[in-house]
């Protein structure tokens, strides 16, 4: 983005007190979830809301392809899906260059001033990973959580959702997954594996949560190992996909 560009798009909220570290005993501020689609990011947000993070009105079971719901703002959504579109992508396709307009930039703006009043609030949508940039840009001490699934389970997920030859998922699972790298490794923050194991995601969960300060819900376990799970599927992973994903193990709590 040329220096121009960034005189004429509309100021963030840098102002905005929920953005300070008000209180060094407490986690304020915006949070977001990184995940690629069919991960575990609306677990994860679903769990974050039930330990009292704000994440205002979202798409619900009755609107959303998940028994849960997606967890995603419907705004952010849009944006999202306007922005990759106008740069020539899609959350399947994600474009190599990224460049923000007045819109998405307004939308971003709004989104983030809707949220003054909340002393800790989040946001989840697999494509915030392409998009990150310019929310960072917006929320620069912008705190991050991650999640991310074996790459044979969310190539059958999306295939048998989709449509998509298996191939090309393993090609969006690397693209993200290789995002969601790229930002742990400039700035570490707390994540997960998303896997078929009751007891074991409730433990992971607990972890990431008391690495934010956050207690779980006594009352509330938002992942439910009934929903159906492409696990295990006898597919050949690619070589590329296969070192990712275990280094990305080596990132995981």
């Amino acid at each position: 983005m040329t220096p121009e560009r960034a005189l004429d798009r509309p100021t963030a909220c840098e102002d905005n007190p929920i953005f300070q570290q008000r209180d060094q005993t407490a986690l304020r501020g915006a949070l977001t979830i990184l995940g690629m689609h069919r991960s575990g990011t609306s677990v994860l947000a679903g769990t974050l809301r039930a330990a009292g993070v704000f994440f205002g009105d979202v798409l619900d079971g009755a609107l959303a392809p998940n028994p849960k719901g997606l967890q995603e703002a419907p705004s952010v959504l849009f944006m999202h899906e306007d922005l990759l579109n106008k740069n020539d992508g899609s959350w399947h396709s994600p474009p190599v260059e990224l460049e923000w307009h007045l819109l998405h930039y307004a939308v971003r703006d709004l989104f983030i001033e809707s949220r003054r009043s909340e002393a800790l609030w989040g946001f989840k949508d697999p494509r915030t990973l392409i998009t990150l940039d310019g929310w960072i840009e917006a929320i620069p001490d912008l705190k991050m959580v991650g999640i991310f699934r074996h790459p044979a389970e969310v190539a059958m997920s999306l295939h048998r959702r989709n449509g998509f030859d298996i191939d090309k998922c393993f090609e969006i699972w690397h693209a993200y997954n290789t995002r969601l790298e790229t930002v742990y490794t400039q700035q570490s923050f707390p994540m997960v594996e998303f896997v078929n194991d009751q007891k074991l995601m409730d433990s992971s969960l607990d972890k990431l949560l008391g690495t934010l300060g956050l207690q779980p819900s006594l009352t509330e376990r938002f992942y439910d190992s009934d929903i159906p799970q492409n696990t295990g599927p006898g597919i050949d992973v690619p070589s590329k996909c296969d070192a990712l994903y275990r280094r990305l193990q080596d990132f995981s709590l």
